[in-house]
């Protein structure tokens, strides 16, 4: 059945001129190129989370079929951004579309995502006004290799704030010496892969690295000294995200926020969040 559902998908990813195809299976698949056409394979914990999400909806509406189908129309809906965040991490552009192929064993099924609509699109935009978007890819790539790997066998969690330095350093104070002082652009550069297995050794240290609209690196370990009165969060995040919202509210600078707990990324503007990757699904 599935790779039935393969081929189809290929004839379908001509005709809409899709990127590419993504699997979504507990079936082990193969990445490849089919006819031209590049297939990526989701993590089978994302399969594994989908197939959950879908058996519970079967288990408490049974005796409702409008909601059941309502319900199913959410998970695809949240599925496409997924799928789309995915993409965007494996290089692939969020214009145009991308087809998904489902194979779970409650659900089997084709579907086309206008990746242009995503969360991850729209916020990205939102960012591009007051930042190069190639620093947003850069400071986003290294926050999911450091919310996935930590370091050294840890979990660990860090802050990036990037743009309106200035204001910025204002509302914050070094905690400890800036390790990034003194060194040239050249390596203070978040968008040269050259400089991350650094930065993410120095993600250890507390307090957040600050980043100009460009990508430099003005300072490691400082502390965000602003109030965050008013200031509204989901449960369970800490002082980190507190602070890194705030200074948003503050500023006009964007902030990028890796949970230690849970690994996940929380993009903040306007001390709201504007976006959030699970990242241990990707």
């Amino acid at each position: 059945m599935l790779d039935f559902l393969i081929d189809r998908a290929v004839e379908i990813a001509k005709k809409v001129d899709a990127r590419a195809i993504v699997v979504i299976s507990d079936e082990d698949v193969k990445e490849r190129i089919i006819e031209d056409t590049v297939i990526f394979v989701a993590p089978k914990s994302y399969a594994t989370l989908l197939e959950s999400t879908i058996s519970t909806i079967e288990e408490t509406s049974q005796d409702n079929i409008v909601a059941r189908i309502a319900e199913r129309f959410i998970i695809l809906a949240q599925a496409k951004d997924y799928l789309s965040t995915m993409l965007y991490f494996k290089g692939i552009g969020l214009e145009g579309s991308a087809v998904a192929v489902i194979s779970v064993e409650s659900f089997k099924g084709i579907a086309v995502i206008d990746m242009v609509k995503s969360k991850i699109q729209r916020a990205l935009f939102e960012c591009a006004e007051r930042v190069d978007p190639r620093v947003i890819r850069a400071v986003l790539t290294v926050a999911l290799s450091i919310a996935q790997k930590g370091r050294e066998g840890r979990p660990i969690g860090t802050a990036f704030v990037i743009g309106d330095v200035e204001e910025v350093l204002k509302r914050s104070r070094q905690l400890i010496t800036n390790p990034y002082h003194g060194h040239p652009e050249s390596e203070r550069d978040i968008k040269d892969p050259a400089n991350w297995e650094s930065i993410r050794e120095f993600a250890q240290l507390d307090g957040v690295f600050i980043l100009n609209e460009k990508g430099f690196i003005i300072s490691a370990g400082r502390y965000i000294e602003v109030s965050a009165r008013d200031i509204k969060l989901k449960r369970g995040l800490g002082g980190r995200h507190l602070a890194c919202a705030a200074i948003t509210r503050e500023t006009n600078a964007i902030s990028v926020v890796v949970s230690e707990s849970g690994g996940d990324i929380t993009l903040y503007k306007d001390g709201e969040e504007i976006l959030e990757i699970t990242a241990r699904v990707l």
